[in-house]
C-alpha cells in the first residue's frame, strides 16, 4: 500500500501543473510541486533517493512540458542529489532550512531550465550564440523563478507536514538515513 500512495504523490505532482491556467505556470504563481516532493525526498532519505526521485518525476511530466525529453529528469534529479547532499549538513527539521532550501532549488531549476531553452533555441537559429541566447533566457526568466521560489517556499511546510503524516519517503533502514 505504501508503495502505491508513493506512486500516487509521484503522479499528482507531475500532473499538478496541468490544473493551473498557462499564464499562471508563465508568471510564476503557482508552486512546483515537482521540485517540493524532490526537496521533501532530499531532506527525508537523502541525495540518492531524491535523484532518483526527481529523474522519474521528470519523465512522468516530460509528455506535458515543452522541454525536450530528459531536460526536466535531469535538473530534477541533480536538484535533488544537491538538495540531499546539502541536507546532510544541515539541521533538516528546521522549518526555515526547508523553507531555504525548497526556494533556491525552485531558482536554480527555473532558471536552468530557461538557459537550456535559450541555449537550444540560439543553436536551432544558427547565430552561433547559443551562450549569448541562454544568458539572455535566464536573465528574463529571473522574476518568474523568483515569484515561483516563493510561492513554493510557502507552500513547503503544509505540503511536508501532509507528507510526513502519510509516512512517505522515509529511508528503510537507519544506515540508509545516514545514522
Amino acid at each position: 500500500m505504501r508503495n502505491g500512495r508513493t506512486l500516487l504523490v509521484l503522479l499528482g505532482a507531475a500532473l499538478l501543473p496541468l490544473l493551473a491556467p498557462a499564464s499562471w505556470l508563465a508568471a510564476g504563481a503557482f508552486p512546483d510541486a515537482r521540485v517540493l516532493v524532490v526537496v521533501y525526498v532530499a531532506l527525508r532519505a537523502g541525495p540518492t533517493p531524491a535523484a532518483w526521485c526527481g529523474a522519474l518525476l521528470g519523465l512522468l511530466a516530460a509528455p506535458w512540458t515543452t522541454a525536450p525529453l530528459g531536460q526536466e529528469s535531469f535538473l530534477l534529479g541533480a536538484a535533488g542529489f544537491v538538495a540531499g547532499a546539502i541536507s546532510q549538513a544541515l539541521y533538516r527539521d528546521r522549518a526555515s532550512v526547508q523553507i531555504a532550501l525548497v526556494a533556491a532549488a525552485v531558482v536554480i531549476v527555473r532558471l536552468a531550465g530557461a538557459a537550456a531553452a535559450g541555449a537550444g533555441a540560439g543553436s536551432a537559429n544558427g547565430s552561433g550564440g547559443a551562450l549569448s541566447s541562454a544568458v539572455v533566457a535566464a536573465g528574463s526568466a529571473v522574476p518568474a523563478a523568483l515569484a515561483s521560489a516563493l510561492g513554493t517556499a510557502l507552500a513547503a511546510p503544509p505540503v511536508f507536514g501532509l507528507l510526513g503524516a502519510a509516512g512517505l519517503f522515509h529511508p528503510r533502514s537507519r544506515r540508509a538515513a545516514g545514522v
